[in-house]
């Protein structure tokens, strides 16, 4: 899913495409806008050139990636994403932490949050 369907590119502007499943990042050139104007309303679509050796060009919303300007705005993206991350698995690791001091009685097991040794 793109994320791109509110926002305005101009044609030529190179764009990055982040692929949060996979964690990858790669860059494509705004090609065409196509703008479809009906009773119902206006509707905006661009289409990009991808940067391999066929150099396709595809509807930017048939994309499976989050749509960035700018490598500081995908960087920002992704530190806040990282950070989330790191404070989740800090969280468990606190909640494992603290059944450590617990009776053995008193542990409820969850594998998940055990570590194997």
């Amino acid at each position: 899913m793109s994320w791109s369907f509110f926002m305005k590119y101009q044609v030529g502007q190179v764009v990055y495409l982040f692929n949060s499943n996979d964690l990858k990042i790669f860059p494509a050139r705004i090609e065409e806008e196509v703008i479809r104007r009906r009773a119902s309303g206006e509707e905006t679509n661009y289409k990009v050139m991808l940067p391999n050796r066929s150099r396709d060009v595809v509807d930017l919303s048939g994309l499976d990636a989050i749509v960035f300007t700018s490598e500081s705005e995908l960087r920002d993206h992704m530190i806040q994403n990282a950070i989330k991350t790191i404070d989740a698995l800090l969280e468990r690791a606190n909640r494992v932490a603290g059944s450590l001091s617990a009776q053995p009685s008193d542990l409820v097991r969850d594998e998940q949050d055990v570590v194997e040794s």
